[in-house]
């Protein structure tokens, strides 16, 4: 049963959060401490904006005037700031649901970590049928390699090249890799096995089309994320979640 909304993953809105764990616990609004004291008084504990939470700030038209302290524009004619949303990481809200030192609290603590534990495992499997896919993908670049008189030794030349472009220099095997570069490996390696497919080509040919290609994921990668893929540390070997299903 979901007892608090948790946004986009790893957000939980501070209101929300407020409600359940101090306007509830006290048995009412005016019971309780009241939401803009008791954020503040949250805050104070040593989170930070932008890295444990952040903000959005509201004019009295529900217009979002205001992100993280920073004025937007808007064509609003009352720039002040009437209402202002905090959102906090899972983990920040857990240690604030612990701060209250109440049943509801602990309660909604215990269903933050087994929250964090499900999208864990849901991660784990959004990793592991990327890499199966993968797999599937790199059979397939084999098979056309054959086909056209190529050998085994061809294809890995083939497939480490594109690889190698990738990490610009030594690549993390597939295995290691997280989910982004397993799919990004996997459309690189799909759109060589296209263009193999639509025309005729040298293994010569093949290795460069499948560097280009490489190349393209990893522009992608770096335009989109600001991070390159041999910024991304290596994870736990896939084919032992694999084994372990």
């Amino acid at each position: 049963m979901e007892i608090i909304k948790i946004y986009q993953g790893n957000l939980v809105n501070a209101r929300e959060l407020h409600h359940y764990v101090v306007v509830q616990a006290k048995g009412g609004q005016k019971k309780g401490e009241d939401f803009s004291n008791w954020i503040k008084r949250m805050l104070e504990y040593d989170f930070t904006l932008n890295v444990d939470y952040s903000t959005i700030g509201y004019n009295y038209k529900g217009v979002v005037i205001e992100e993280n302290g920073v004025a937007k524009f808007s064509e609003s004619d009352n720039q002040r700031v009437s209402k202002r949303d905090y959102y906090l990481t899972l983990e920040c809200a857990k240690q604030i649901a612990m701060l209250q030192n109440n049943d509801k609290g602990r309660e909604v603590r215990e269903y933050f970590i087994e929250c964090e534990k499900a999208l864990k495992e849901l991660n784990q499997n959004k990793r592991l049928e990327a890499f199966v896919k993968l797999e599937g993908t790199k059979e397939k670049l084999l098979e056309n390699i054959t086909e056209i008189g190529g050998s085994h030794a061809d294809y890995v030349q083939i497939d480490l090249a594109g690889r190698q472009v990738l990490f610009n220099g030594e690549p993390l095997p597939d295995e290691a890799l997280p989910t982004l570069l397993l799919k990004g490996r996997d459309f690189a390696t799909e759109m060589t096995n296209t263009r193999m497919m639509k025309n005729k080509h040298s293994l010569q040919d093949i290795e460069e089309l499948n560097r280009i290609h490489h190349k393209d994921i990893r522009k992608t990668i770096i335009d989109n994320i600001g991070d390159t893929p041999e910024s991304f540390p290596a994870e736990g070997d896939i084919r032992e979640l694999g084994e372990g299903e």
